[in-house]
């Protein structure tokens, strides 16, 4: 397989077929190997602590309602539903942390493996051996990641309960979780290539209304059960080829000035 990916200004339909190119990447031959793990790894991740968290909300419903008098019992419910959505919202996303952390190794030789499909070329050091004595640099750069994404998600909470301005926080949190949607996965790629974040993050935003539109795209199919499991990996393809597109429009850029 060898895609020809030309050095132009990425449009947003560009960006929405490679989502679905990545998909047939994924389970191409060449690949299946570095997507079937992850997908193993984050179904039993995500099935054993979602049954864990559901046994633990199931029990603390049941004390709760033995502490309410009959009369209040309309309480327990509010309660419950709002501390139930609570949980159940911090769960997911520390189980999708989780699971990304764990999955990281084998999304950087997938993300290698697609790179030499599309283009004849590898990142250095890319043996599995060479991955397991990365991977304590390997967690750093997944860190540095949720450090730059959590103040963001904490700003957008404190506008959900300012008045008048919380109108705003629904397309606020859309923005974020798209762009976190690309950033996350063409991050493999550049970190292959020991790109530092602040420079994907300069790519990125040099061709804003595309990073927006894959992540958007990405964002919403991980909503969805179980085409999640199979989103992360076909995006991590598709992130691979924005990078190379995106390294392939600054040169071109470069020369250009």
């Amino acid at each position: 397989m060898n895609n020809d990916i030309t050095a132009r200004k990425i449009s947003a339909l560009d960006a929405i077929s490679y989502l679905f190119e990545g998909i047939k990447m994924a389970f191409s031959k060449e690949c299946r190997l570095y997507v079937i793990i992850p997908i193993i790894v984050n179904f039993i991740i995500l099935f054993s602590l979602g049954y864990a968290t559901f046994n633990y909300i199931s029990n603390l419903i049941s004390d709760i309602f033995k502490t309410f008098p009959e009369f209040l019992i309309f309480l327990a419910y509010i309660i419950t539903a709002i501390l139930g959505l609570l949980i159940g919202f911090v769960s997911c996303y520390i189980f999708s942390t989780v699971a990304t952390i764990i999955a990281s190794p084998f999304y950087g030789l997938l993300a290698d493996k697609v790179e030499m499909m599309l283009n004849g070329t590898q990142s250095e050091d890319m043996s599995v051996f060479d991955i397991i004595q990365d991977i304590p640099r390997i967690i750093k750069r997944e860190a540095i990641k949720q450090l730059f994404f959590l103040p963001l998600a904490f700003l957008g909470l404190i506008l959900y309960f300012v008045p008048v301005v919380n109108i705003l926080s629904p397309v606020y949190w859309f923005l974020l979780t798209a762009w976190m949607g690309t950033l996350q996965y063409t991050d493999y790629a550049y970190d292959n290539h020991k790109i530092s974040f602040s420079d994907m993050q300069r790519d990125l935003k040099s061709n804003k209304l595309s990073t927006f539109t894959m992540g958007a795209f990405i964002a919403f199919a991980l909503c969805i059960p179980v085409i999640n499991l199979i989103i992360p990996p076909a995006a991590v393809c598709a992130g691979t080829k924005y990078y190379l597109s995106l390294q392939k429009t600054t040169k071109l850029e470069f020369s250009r000035g």
